[in-house]
């Protein structure tokens, strides 16, 4: 029997290859909406088995119907009848290294063809031994990234003691509050909660000059390996703080959320978390005929409450919960 966590973390690598045939076959958007979608997944507190019906799955953020319902044909049967269809469509894929960030089916294919690559475990032991270094497409630097990238295909649910990072995270912030055009940044998250572990780090950003903060963050020297840089997200490894792990040293991935003041409040709520907290809170306000999502809480285009959090539990009748104690319940 698959135990809860590598449950999650099973749909989600699956839900990470559909994204990755998807982009080969120059689908717009949905491997987007796939890849948000594994993130979630991975960041479940419990099984995902434990959420019952449609409806129960597409209230998780970044879940919508059609991939709720890849999520149950995977829990009833072990497989995803769409996933086998793209990967026959394409053929010659081993489908373990479509887990892997930033290969894609192409070189996937490839490595398959000239080195009889087959798993991570293979891909990770060609790279060692330096023979992707030479392959028409593939050059050392490439090589490096891949290795990185395989090794993190079984880090993905590793979990860090909350107590070795605060002092990590409280020069992360500095770092980041010293950017030009930074109006605040505080931590979200569960580490934000007090978990005791932490899969993450969110970071939430306030600035007027979204894209060119994200792109001074990304040259801090505590800055490692970016994976995602937009005007919305920047995604890296903290490069201060690693810490030995089976020999290899390891970096914990920061996600830092770039908002304007006046959406504050909703989306510091919401990359807070818990989710079960956020879906409770959507419920009550759905029961109000109101939507509340990290923009704000609205009655149809209008906006009741976003600049602070207190705003929003004032609106909905609530009294302010404290980080620590957001759960699924309201009282």
């Amino acid at each position: 029997m698959v135990c809860a966590v590598e449950n999650n973390r099973k749909i989600a690598g699956l839900l990470r290859q559909i994204a990755a045939l998807l982009e080969e076959q120059g689908v717009a958007f949905k491997p987007a909406a796939y890849r948000r979608a594994a993130k979630e997944l991975e960041d479940l507190p419990q099984d995902i088995s434990a959420y019952k019906g449609l409806k129960e799955l597409e209230d998780l953020p970044g879940i919508g119907e059609s991939i709720a319902k890849k999520i149950q044909e995977y829990l009833k049967t072990g497989r995803i009848a769409a996933l086998d269809k793209l990967l026959a469509a394409q053929g010659g894929i081993p489908p373990a290294l479509m887990e892997v960030e930033g290969l894609g089916p192409k070189r996937a294919r490839q490595l398959n063809a000239e080195l009889g690559i087959q798993s991570v475990a293979d891909l990770i032991k060609a790279a060692e031994g330096g023979k992707l270094n030479g392959l028409p497409g593939f050059s050392e630097t490439m090589q490096t990234k891949i290795l990185e990238n395989a090794r993190r295909v079984g880090e993905r649910m590793r979990r860090f003691p909350r107590a070795e990072l605060v002092d990590d995270v409280e020069k992360l912030l500095n770092k980041i509050r010293s950017v030009p055009g930074v109006e605040k940044c505080e931590v979200a998250g569960s580490f934000r909660r007090g978990k005791e572990t932490v899969g993450d780090i969110d970071v939430l950003v306030v600035t007027n000059s979204a894209q060119k903060v994200s792109d001074a963050i990304a040259e801090l020297p505590i800055v490692r390996d970016v994976v995602a840089h937009g005007d919305k997200k920047l995604s890296f490894d903290l490069k201060s703080g690693l810490r030995q792990d089976s020999g290899r040293q390891a970096g914990i991935r920061v996600d830092v959320r770039l908002v304007l003041r006046d959406q504050w409040g909703a989306a510091f709520l919401y990359f807070t978390g818990s989710k079960e907290h956020n879906i409770a809170l959507r419920k009550r306000a759905i029961q109000r005929g109101w939507k509340l999502n990290e923009y704000g809480l609205f009655e149809g285009e209008k906006v009741i409450a976003s600049r602070e959090e207190k705003d929003i539990y004032d609106a909905l009748g609530l009294p302010f919960s404290e980080p620590k104690k957001r759960t699924e319940k309201l009282f």
